[in-house]
């Protein structure tokens, strides 16, 4: 793995990304990850390093205007605290800018990966016809977010964990129902995993992170 930092010019500053892939990706696919609260992860980046001879992969921090950097998984309490001050509408733009930067140096799909915290951002690009398909790992507050639902006319794979009290199997109902006339959408539902089954620690799933995985690779392309 050899990720390379490429700041990304926005607004007041530049936000900092997290980039594997080759320099030249004018032939391949990318894949934008929007990560959870504790921002882009080691683990994530060495999940994410199998795709990097594929795909253009850009991981950039949400929170870099707060407290930027990665927040480990056993501080919580610190992850949630920087989203005291957290401005939605800018986070949405940096982000926004971020997605306009892959499009413009990958020639292939564009694929949005949510996770927990990311979730809804990447439905909402999906929704604006940024993305060419959508992925979401344990994806937070969705339910909040459906309202766009109808817009999205791109690919959609969500994986839910079974055990997750932040999306209980209501709620993931909820979210079926509405996608139920999508033209092509799985949501897998993995009996048993927590919420953060992706990260690395008590929660880690390694069954449901292998098929998150897989859906990212399916989507991106050969």
């Amino acid at each position: 793995m050899h990720p390379r930092t490429e700041p990304i010019a926005v607004s007041g500053g530049a936000i900092p990304t997290a980039v594997l892939g080759p320099e030249d990706a004018s032939q391949l696919a990318a894949l934008v990850v929007v990560p959870s609260i504790f921002g882009p992860a080691p683990d994530l980046l060495e999940r994410l390093s199998e795709f990097e001879e594929r795909a253009l992969i850009v991981v950039p921090d949400p929170f870099w205007r707060t407290v930027g950097g990665v927040v480990p998984y056993d501080q919580h309490e610190a992850a949630i605290a920087r989203l005291r001050g957290f401005e939605l509408r800018r986070c949405i733009e940096d982000l926004s800018a971020v997605v306009d930067w892959a499009r413009a140096r990958a020639g292939g799909r564009l694929v949005g990966l949510g996770i927990c915290f990311g979730g809804p951002f990447v439905m909402r690009f999906a929704a604006e016809r940024k993305l060419d398909g959508v992925v979401t790992w344990h994806g937070s507050r969705m339910e909040d977010h459906l309202e766009r639902a109808a817009r999205i006319v791109c690919p959609l794979r969500l994986h839910f964990g079974g055990a997750d009290p932040i999306t209980p199997p209501d709620v993931i109902e909820k979210i079926r129902s509405v996608f139920a006339s999508h033209p092509d959408v799985s949501i897998v539902v993995h009996p048993g995993a927590d919420h953060g089954f992706s990260h690395d620690g008590r929660a880690y799933d390694a069954d449901a992170c292998r098929s998150g995985l897989d859906a990212v690779g399916e989507l991106l392309g050969p």
